[in-house]
């Protein structure tokens, strides 16, 4: 079968995390796959199996306003963003359809069997309009919903399937847009604990081998509150209970949440990491592990922390809360500041409550490669 996924890029996230995840496991004796980036080859790139083909046709000189764009595309001679662009602006105007413009711009005339759009947007849309295949998916990762009911109706118009990675995710779309219902389809990210456990043997980043040490990974935007976990290390430290918090990411907030440290009188012991291509010597050297994130589909980073036996803190979401029972393999907190203090607090405080949760921490089997694949496989075959 000859498929094709679409992406942005493989820099460092969860979205392309799972996607990696999805093309190292794939049985390239099935399979012939092309990747579609938009924008950059990124941090993963290298983890790519070598069977895959890769295509970087880079949207960048498309982005700002048109006639910014399409001056900066005529100096640079960029045939294909500036014709790009005006293919954005028929778009805008009489519809998302009119992609099907730059189709042989973007995938020639190669026929597939499947073509999956692994981000909505751009992603999808080029799935859906813009590519000779027989069957056309698309993946949907937020943990909310950040769209209007009919424009992305019409994006995902071709769509066969619409893959969610948790029944929570799939009960809020198909409430929110009734419509969807029947296309949409459960299929978790998956979890390579033997892959992890290898990553996470590479190096112990913490200095002070003595000291107890507290890490939150993800990217520094609105929807992660980590200025959350700065208050909670705030009371932490206020309490006498000696820590070094550890923050791995970053983003558009970075900065802010830096002078916020500063302004708690926490940036002695709340230590900003910044981004990491191997994060998982972070997770498998801590002694806990705090998520402080609103929104959450799955809550990837979670797993990958319970698998290797990191005790987790994490902030009610929908995702988090489909695989963790609160006291029993880890701590539930609810969504304000003074409710994540307060369940680090206690996990630190007590030891029995701390060495039950670690007993019980591990990932849940329905996550593992062979299950997750099993249902792709079926997902991609189906006629």
């Amino acid at each position: 079968m000859k498929l094709l996924f679409i992406n942005g890029h493989l820099n460092t996230g969860g979205v392309e995390k799972s996607l990696l995840d999805i093309l190292q496991h794939l049985d390239y004796n099935r399979y012939e796959v092309d990747l579609l980036l938009l924008e950059d080859l990124g941090d993963y790139a290298s983890l790519l199996p070598p069977q895959v083909h890769v295509k970087l046709r880079c949207l960048k000189n498309t982005y700002g306003s048109l006639a910014k764009c399409l001056i900066r595309c005529i100096r640079q001679r960029d045939w294909f963003c500036f014709r790009l662009r005006l293919i954005f602006v028929l778009m805008k105007l009489f519809g998302q359809d009119k992609i099907s413009l730059a189709k042989h711009m973007l995938t020639g005339d190669k026929h597939y069997d499947c073509v999956i759009g692994y981000r909505r947007g751009i992603c999808t849309q080029i799935a859906s309009f813009a590519v000779d295949a027989d069957r056309r998916l698309s993946w949907w990762h937020h943990g909310t919903v950040n769209v209007e009911a009919e424009p992305y109706l019409h994006e995902t118009s071709n769509c066969n399937k619409i893959v969610v990675v948790s029944d929570s995710i799939r009960q809020m779309l198909a409430n929110a847009i009734p419509q969807l219902a029947s296309k949409l389809v459960t299929i978790p990210n998956m979890l390579d604990v033997e892959r992890v456990e290898d990553r996470a043997a590479a190096f112990n980043p913490y200095k002070n081998e003595h000291a107890f040490h507290i890490v939150s990974i993800g990217g520094c935007v609105p929807e992660k509150h980590f200025q959350n976990a700065i208050y909670a290390a705030k009371q932490l430290k206020a309490a006498g209970v000696s820590f070094q918090w550890h923050l791995v990411g970053d983003g558009v907030l970075h900065d802010q949440l830096v002078r916020r440290a500063e302004d708690n009188s926490v940036a002695d012991c709340f230590i900003f990491e910044g981004n990491q291509p191997n994060p998982y010597p972070y997770l498998k050297n801590a002694d806990l592990f705090v998520h402080p994130s609103y929104v959450e589909s799955q809550g990837l980073v979670v797993l990958e922390a319970m698998a290797l036996g990191v005790p987790c803190v994490v902030t009610k979401s929908l995702g988090p809360c489909e695989f963790i029972k609160d006291g029993v393999n880890g701590i539930l907190t609810e969504q304000n500041p003074d409710s994540l203090a307060e369940k680090v607090m206690e996990i630190l405080t007590d030891q029995k409550l701390y060495e039950h949760i670690k007993m019980n921490t591990h990932c849940p089997a329905q996550f593992a490669p062979a299950c997750v694949m099993q249902k792709i496989d079926r997902l991609l075959e189906e006629k």
